[in-house]
């Protein structure tokens, strides 16, 4: 009877010893957490944006016009041209004559045109003519004295040009101004005579009528005067 009770109590102590070992163990090795390096970084999000590709419609391209000059018009003014030349043709109606610039002058003759140095009537081609004219609003010459050249006349090489100026001359001597609808720009050098200035090519005002003679082929001028004085 001893012997049953002593095994047992050694059961229960075992049993007893075996479940405290088992909550020993449980509490000493509880959950392990693996703690691995802590990364820290930056996620960079790239967002790309695909443009669609704009579809604009063709159109053809713009003709190009060659580009045209434009002239601006010279309002009329008054005027006439002088010269000494040869007559290059003659007929009932016109003179043609050669200036001393090179060019070609057509002069239309009416009854008003005084030819009484010839007798009436028109000097012949190859003559050399003394010449004076105006201008027509359409730009043409009309003869108003035909003479005959005279030898050593100081004004064999030299166009006088009877017009209007467009602006008074300024400290540069420049001289300004319009003939018919044609303008003309010459420098007055300081030999010019300007006697009916008092010599001051300041004095030349703005839409002054004057005569300037113009020697070629220098082209140099030769006197402003005033054809009304």
């Amino acid at each position: 009877m001893r012997n049953v009770l002593f095994h047992r109590f050694l059961s229960l102590f075992m049993s007893a010893a075996a479940l405290v070992l088992m909550t020993l163990l449980a509490a000493c090795g509880g959950t392990v957490s693996a703690t691995g390096p802590s990364t820290s970084g930056t996620t960079t999000t790239t967002s790309s944006a695909t443009s669609a590709p704009t579809t604009a419609a063709t159109q053809p391209p713009a003709t190009t016009q060659p580009a045209t000059p434009t002239v601006a018009p010279v309002a009329f003014k008054a005027g006439g041209i002088s010269f000494i030349g040869p007559v290059k043709s003659v007929t009932g109606s016109s003179l043609v004559m050669s200036a001393p610039n090179g060019q070609t002058f057509t002069m239309a003759i009416t009854a008003q045109t005084d030819r009484s140095a010839y007798g009436g009537v028109l000097p012949t081609v190859g003559a050399s003519v003394d010449m004076d004219s105006i201008i027509n609003p359409d730009g043409s010459y009309t003869a108003t004295i035909l003479k005959p050249a005279q030898p050593g006349d100081p004004d064999l090489n030299v166009i006088a040009y009877t017009g209007i100026t467009t602006s008074a001359v300024g400290a540069d001597r420049v001289l300004h101004f319009t003939v018919g609808t044609k303008s003309y720009t010459f420098t007055i050098p300081p030999t010019a005579d300007l006697s009916d200035f008092n010599g001051n090519a300041q004095a030349i005002a703005n839409n002054m009528t004057v005569k300037v003679k113009v020697q070629y082929p220098a082209n140099a001028i030769v006197s402003v005067g005033n054809p009304n004085a």
